[in-house]
């Protein structure tokens, strides 16, 4: 090992846009590394609460994560100091905390950087103004995370025996779900927020309106004008300050027209829509609701509630379109089938502890961890006590007799290729399958294809979606082999704002996820990095075709011999 890098100091973040940015401005006296997320954290598979002692948490280290791990600890020991550079909001305090106790950091040292915004200057007195971990910042987030925990595990035990295995939502989730079902009801041809101060949310209603960027696209953007770009001579920082409560331009105050060649054309749109806003002064905008549930409606019936919905409700929504609670078709809401089951299982032992009410009371409880006016263990025996008194009553109610049913099979109109039977569609570890009905006698199974209300950006046929080996989503054209049209990327129900193609999510391991319009020709596509990417693919995909095919060309040749 070099002297130089023993005697560096050690600055962990999160995300690998952050580190990017925080290496530019720190200079060769730090070392600067990501994380890709939390090292240690509950697991996916079991509750991770020992309820019987005091809702005592079991973090375990995150899959895939021990090979950096392990990186990380040989690294902190050739550190001359360590320093966290986590997110400046409960979460990040917690993870700072865990990095403490994982690298044998004091936690009472000056340790952690509060980096409201990625600036030199922001940098600069973050590291001489370095802080001991905020105990009670970082206990909110344990408290919420474990009531969160408790009470999707059991949701998820109680759903399996009155609906089927598989079948869960969280606490937040299912608060959405009752919202999404009713928030068209009762709304006013048009509401104005205004005010001095954006917040998150006005920042997602506001570009919701303007832009007719989803809750989900925004906050994405949010992230990657806050972690910030390298502008080559001017240098590199961020746009704007952490999106916690309230959005501000971070103190370099870089003008729109100055960066706008550093930026993508989204990116770019709400970094000046920010910017102006809050340039004047003060700002307006008008909704008027369709009467149906859209975004809008949703949003507005939170705001009606008084509850905080900024932070969660892009996942929400994600994650009740993904289990089939809500389908989003033409932007418009409507509670499923399947949702529907879910709300009328839950309506009554649950009811209470489920409610927007009781989510608002335990919100602020929460910030009185903050305040110190209120303990971790104080707010997590409160409500867990209550809500497995309310799931232990719901489990009685079925009797000694309840056990989680099996997802109902149910008969497709394709047909086995191998004995002529009805294929079944079936649930398995990697998602949805064929499989045939004949079984054992025929054990036949090939993917289930889920057929899209997208259009293919080729042929304006319908895009198809099917699980593969590992669990990933592959897309295709339902013309196929004439169109030869295929993606890993996810299709989106919103259109391109310039030619209306279907636009399309490109995910990154370790920074904000792309997004882009499926329309090659579309003029948002000049230029646009993931072109390359795209390509790149392609490429990857032809060559890996070949290999196959001479493979299998070499093995015929083999069995002729």
């Amino acid at each position: 090992m070099s002297t130089e890098k023993k005697i560096r100091s050690l600055i962990l973040t999160e995300s690998a846009g952050k580190a990017r940015t925080l290496k530019k401005l720190v200079g060769n006296s730090y070392h600067v590394v990501s994380t890709d997320g939390f090292l240690k954290n509950l697991p996916k598979s079991r509750i991770g609460v020992d309820i019987e002692n005091g809702y005592t948490p079991d973090y375990i280290t995150v899959r895939g994560q021990g090979t950096i791990l392990k990186d990380l600890k040989r690294e902190s020991v050739e550190a001359r100091r360590i320093f966290f550079a986590t997110d400046p909001n409960g979460s990040g305090e917690f993870f700072a905390r865990q990095c403490c106790e994982i690298f044998g950091v004091n936690p009472k040292s000056k340790c952690r950087l509060e980096l409201n915004e990625l600036t030199k200057a922001a940098v600069k007195n973050a590291i001489s103004g370095a802080r001991p971990i905020d105990d009670n910042l970082a206990d909110s987030f344990v408290a919420r995370q474990i009531i969160d925990k408790v009470a999707s595990h059991q949701i998820g035990e109680y759903l399996s025996c009155t609906i089927y295995r598989g079948v869960k939502v969280g606490r937040f989730r299912a608060m959405l779900l009752n919202l999404i079902k009713n928030s068209a009801e009762g709304l006013k041809n048009s509401v104005i927020v205004s005010g001095e101060k954006l917040t998150l949310a006005t920042v997602q209603e506001y570009a919701l309106n303007k832009l007719r960027f989803s809750a989900s696209r925004t906050r994405q953007l949010l992230t990657q004008l806050y972690e910030g770009f390298n502008f080559e001579k001017a240098g590199a920082g961020g746009l704007i300050k952490f999106p916690g409560v309230v959005i501000e331009l971070s103190d370099e105050k870089r003008k729109p027209e100055e960066v706008k060649e550093f930026l993508q054309p989204n990116t770019f749109k709400l970094y000046e829509m920010i910017y102006n806003i809050i340039d004047e002064g003060k700002f307006s905008v008008t909704f008027n609701p369709s009467g149906h549930c859209d975004e809008t409606a949703v949003m507005l019936k939170f705001d009606e509630l008084g509850i905080d919905w900024a932070e969660h409700y892009s996942a929400g929504i994600a994650s009740l379109i993904k289990r089939n609670f809500v389908s989003a078709q033409n932007a418009i809401f409507e509670v499923t089938e399947l949702g529907n089951r879910v709300i009328d299982s839950l309506a009554g032992n649950f009811g209470e502890v489920l409610s927007a009410d009781t989510y608002k009371k335990i919100s602020a409880l929460n910030d009185e961890i903050v305040a110190g006016s209120v303990t971790k263990q104080e707010l997590v025996e409160s409500y867990c006590n209550k809500f497995c008194a309310a799931f232990d009553k719901a489990m009685e109610e079925l009797g000694d007799d309840a056990k989680p049913k099996e997802v109902p099979e149910v008969m497709s109109e394709e047909v086995c290729e191998k004995c002529g039977r009805q294929m079944l569609i079936k649930r398995g570890r990697y998602g949805v399958f064929l499989a045939c009905s004949g079984y054992p006698d025929c054990k036949n199974t090939r993917p289930y294809v889920e057929y899209m209300e997208q259009k293919c950006p080729k042929c304006g046929g319908r895009i198809t979606r099917r699980k593969v080996a590992g669990g990933r989503e592959f897309y295709g054209c339902e013309n196929s082999p004439t169109c030869d049209f295929n993606s890993w990327d996810e299709p989106q129900t919103k259109t391109c704002n310039v030619c209306g193609g279907t636009m399309f999510l490109h995910k990154f391991k370790s920074r904000a996820p792309m997004f882009y319009c499926g329309n090659e020709n579309c003029s948002t596509r000049q230029n646009h990095p993931v072109n390359k990417i795209l390509a790149d693919a392609r490429k990857r995909y032809e060559e890996t075709k070949k290999r196959r095919e001479l493979k299998r060309e070499k093995e015929k040749s083999e069995k002729k011999d």
